[in-house]
């Protein structure tokens, strides 16, 4: 919980649930749109009418699902900065400046 009462997230979240969104979504990479997914879905924010098709997990075999090199490097740097640790929390302020770069991406 941070000082105004919001409740933090743990960067650690994000990436797992954007992994799984991605996986949902069939996608050969966890991208961009996917983080921004994850912070919605970590959020409580409502789900866009344009989600577009998913996938049951149970029927979606995928070995292995990578991430594209601009997340890839958005990812290590933010670690980085949290500290390296599994356990780091972005507060709101900090989620909201994620949010931001990761919006430029999905633009680029």
């Amino acid at each position: 919980m941070t000082p105004d009462g919001e409740e933090a997230v743990r960067f650690l979240d994000i990436l797992t649930t954007a992994s799984s969104v991605a996986h949902a979504r069939r996608a050969d990479a966890v991208a961009a749109v996917h983080l921004l997914e994850a912070i919605d879905v970590l959020t409580g924010a409502p789900e866009p009418d344009d989600v577009g098709p998913s996938a049951s997990p149970l029927g979606h075999r995928r070995t292995e699902l990578s991430a594209e090199p601009a997340v890839r490097e958005l990812t290590q740097r933010w670690f980085a900065r949290l500290g390296g640790t599994p356990e780091a929390s972005l507060d709101a302020d900090a989620l909201t400046e994620l949010r931001t770069e990761i919006e430029t991406l999905v633009r680029s």
